[in-house]
């Protein structure tokens, strides 16, 4: 018996592939959308329980002080006490950001390698270039979402503690207006050290894929230069002491402090001999570099 002949047969499917005729959102929507994704990315948000440790860790450690200082201001209410916070001896606004600057280091350690590292490392770059985005739109948005995210970690503590000084007052109304006049300098200084840290930690993340080196650049720029500045300025090279300490991050934060908030440079919470408004033009000149220094990274890099 021969075999039956072999026919060859196919399909033809019609995947009905067409053009996408919808409303194109353009590039002002890539950036919002960009920028709204990097705000999620900082703390978690979307990603897996693992991702959510040090933001949730690091946002808790600078939540923890407002939170302690409103409930020892409760004990204070209950026992028919009124007394400003800062005679109670307790972290006032002008105090707070100091207190947690080292925190807020940390978590611009922990999370700003995980926007530009993680894209250079998984080759996604082409993708966003390839759209609607400019390279220089990336770079700013980016970074406008992660300073957005520092923003929202340094005010929510401060909010916090306006809100509990006001209302366990025995008198609203004085309790609020004694505590305004604070809320400008709070605002001013939060701007600064989200912008000045912000800039810092995204610039290193956007020279090195590498996590690792990210997140150790990170530390030891702000750490490192304030702990020369001061070893010059003891051994009495004033100059080059005065230098370095405005190009340290640390050292440029307690500046700008006691400019907003009218602190005596004479207390003995400085070393250095400088004017406040010294430091100001410095973060201001240092946010700019970080800026250019990240626009320039993605200008030239290739995909």
């Amino acid at each position: 018996m021969t075999a039956p002949p072999v026919t060859r047969s196919g399909n033809i499917y019609d995947l009905g592939y067409r053009r996408y005729e919808g409303p194109r959102l353009g590039r002002a929507h890539a950036i919002r959308s960009l920028v709204s994704h990097s705000f999620r990315t900082t703390f978690g948000i979307g990603r897996s329980g693992r991702a959510k440790i040090a933001p949730v860790t690091f946002g808790a450690m600078a939540l923890l002080p407002a939170v302690l200082i409103v409930g020892v201001l409760a004990i204070v209410a209950r026992l028919g006490i009124d007394d400003d916070i800062g005679e109670i001896g307790l972290v006032g606004f002008s105090s707070y950001f100091g207190a947690i600057s080292a925190i807020i280091a940390l978590f611009c350690a922990a999370q700003a390698p995980e926007l530009f590292g993680r894209d250079q490392r998984h080759g996604v770059l082409p993708l966003y270039f390839a759209r609607a985005l400019r390279r220089s739109d990336y770079a700013l948005a980016r970074l406008a979402g992660f300073c957005l995210a520092l923003l929202v970690l340094l005010l929510l503590p401060m909010t916090i503690l306006f809100l509990g000084r006001v209302l366990l007052s025995t008198d609203v109304a004085v309790g609020f207006t004694r505590n305004l006049p604070s809320l400008p300098p709070v605002l001013a200084q939060a701007l600064t050290i989200a912008g000045l840290l912000g800039g810092m930690s995204m610039a290193i993340s956007a020279y090195t894929p590498r996590r690792a080196y990210a997140t150790a650049g990170i530390i030891a720029l702000f750490v490192l230069p304030g702990i020369v500045s001061s070893i010059i300025i003891e051994l009495g090279s004033g100059t080059i002491g005065n230098l370095l300490v405005l190009l340290s991050p640390s050292s440029v934060i307690d500046g700008t402090n006691g400019l907003f908030f009218g602190l005596d440079p004479e207390s003995g919470l400085f070393f250095f001999d400088l004017p406040h408004w010294t430091f100001l033009v410095s973060a201001v000149a240092l946010v700019v570099v970080f800026v250019i220094l990240i626009v320039r990274r993605f200008a030239r890099i290739a995909t």
